[in-house]
């Protein structure tokens, strides 16, 4: 699922102030305030680390071992790799059994369990759909039977689905690599892949991180700004290239959001899969607690604004109206 990139350019690690290839501003923070700071192109976009550590080497280990992770990640489960784990499944016929490595058998794991608890809003098995719409063909219905668990590692395809992890993979490898971070020692830190951040801990004189939600009619404005200590943010919308696709998997219908959606939640993983979701059914009303939102979609009066469970966030939890 072809959620977003979120890619503006990526010629260098801050774009007016914006995180490169992100809908997140980082805001100002004391002087004091040292990170390690490193960006990496991985995921299909450019990836910003910013850690805190009382031992330097340390945090230079815990980055490049974290880094590495993500570009495992990429590795094996690309769609753009023909030769990925991901791509030799959606190139097997329909009833192949394969054996995944761990990291691949999780992220899909992962996404599977989030297409139960969206109630099939968001879904890993669209990819051909995806393919079909961006070839200008209407997708065939899909069976009901698709993906099969069938042991330990292993999986059975039952139809001729592909899967695209696209929509959850990419803020579960944050997630990943903020546990190698935090394993490794780091006090704080933040994780920025395009539009999926996780942050921890704060950084030294602050209670918080400062985070600048970017405006998506204005994109050189924040639109709102969040104190986020532990937690992790995505954004999915109008900041999306104009060939992205986005398929709501419960008809294949090609949807557009008129705007955008960030999702909070506890993990990265989370946050994406549910901003996955959201941008198919823009009522955050169905979102597991304790995750929240905030919606901003389009009208004739400009930008209305919905939030729900974004109390920690300078804006209340109810409807408002952006010139």
């Amino acid at each position: 699922m072809n959620r977003r990139t979120f890619l503006h350019r990526l010629g260098g690690w801050m774009i007016g102030g914006w995180l490169a290839g992100s809908p997140f501003r980082l805001l100002a923070r004391p002087a004091e305030s040292m990170p390690l700071v490193r960006l990496y192109p991985v995921m299909g976009t450019l990836v910003r680390f910013e850690v805190y550590h009382p031992d330097r080497a340390a945090a230079r280990d815990a980055v490049r071992q974290a880094s590495a992770l993500l570009f495992e990640v990429h590795r094996q489960m690309s769609v753009q790799e023909p030769a990925s784990m991901l791509s030799r499944w959606n190139a097997s016929p329909s009833g192949a059994e394969l054996v995944l490595p761990a990291l691949t058998r999780q992220a899909v794991a992962e996404a599977l369990r989030w297409r139960e608890i969206t109630a099939g809003r968001f879904d890993p098995t669209v990819g051909a759909a995806v393919a079909a719409w961006q070839q200008g063909r209407t997708p065939l219905p899909q069976p009901a039977r698709q993906v099969e668990v069938v042991g330990e590692g292993r999986f059975r395809k039952w139809a001729p689905v592909a899967l695209d992890l696209g929509g959850s993979a990419k803020g579960w490898a944050v997630d990943q690599a903020v546990a190698v971070l935090q394993q490794a020692g780091c006090t704080a830190g933040l994780v920025n892949a395009g539009g999926d951040l996780r942050v921890f801990g704060a950084p030294p004189g602050t209670s918080a991180w400062q985070i600048g939600i970017r405006h998506p009619l204005r994109p050189d404005e924040v639109l709102v700004t969040v104190a986020l200590r532990d937690g992790a943010l995505a954004t999915s919308g109008d900041y999306e290239p104009a060939g992205s696709t986005l398929v709501d998997p419960r008809d294949l219908r090609r949807v557009r959001l008129e705007g955008s959606v960030t999702v909070w939640a506890p993990t990265c993983g989370a946050a994406d899969a549910l901003a996955t979701a959201l941008a198919v059914d823009p009522d955050p009303h169905w979102l597991p607690d304790p995750a929240g939102a905030l919606v901003a979609r389009r009208s004739a009066e400009g930008l209305r604004v919905q939030t729900y469970r974004w109390s920690f966030a300078s804006c209340c939890n109810q409807t408002k109206k952006y010139p």
